[in-house]
Formats: structure tokens, sequence, C-alpha cells
């Protein structure tokens, strides 16, 4: 399965399926291909209440940008749904100001 940065997707988690959003960057792909990075994906309110790090990604749900995790690739069951362009510039810059890069 081929799965791209600002993509959701459902993830298998033991006994439970999770959306996440990816947010594995061309080099983390291209160096670990069998595992993905994802931010978290919870309930809007909730979100908001644990960080404020959230992109709205619909259905009354948000990913928590600050709350990365590595999921095996295997574990990826479907892609579920992909971000605006203005929510990927969101994601972009919350992960540069939480991650930042010299240039």
């Amino acid at each position: 399965m081929s799965h791209r940065f600002g993509e959701l997707w459902s993830v298998q988690l033991g006994d439970r399926d999770e959306v996440r959003l990816v947010v594995t960057g061309d080099f983390y792909h291209t160096l670990y291909n069998d595992n993905v990075l994802t931010a978290h994906v919870e309930a809007t309110d909730l979100a908001h209440a644990l960080t404020a790090f959230v992109v709205d990604v619909g259905e009354g749900r948000a990913a928590m940008i600050d709350r990365i995790s590595t999921v095996a690739a295997v574990r990826l069951k479907g892609k579920v749904g992909d971000l605006s362009e203005a929510q990927l510039d969101a994601v972009r810059g919350m992960l540069g100001t939480i991650f930042p890069i010299p240039r």
C-alpha cells in the first residue's frame, strides 16, 4: 500500500482500528519503508483539550500534530481521507514549530 503525507488511514492496532494522519515525509519514507509516522486523531473536543497543535480533519475529528507515533506499514488497512491544501499548510507549520529544522 502506498501512503503519503497528509492522508488519513485506518490502522489496525491490536483488537481495535484507529484513524491516523500520515505525517511521514519523503526522506523518512525512503529510509524506513516498513514504518509510517502518524499523528493521533481523536474527537475534536478531546484533541483541543489535550493540545494546541490541532488540525480539524472532518467528521468531528482532529489530528493532534504533537502526538506522533510510529506504526508498522503492514498495519495500514485503508485510506479514509485526504487533507485540503490549507490543512496541509497548517500541519507543515505546526511540524516546523515542534521540530525546527535549520535551513
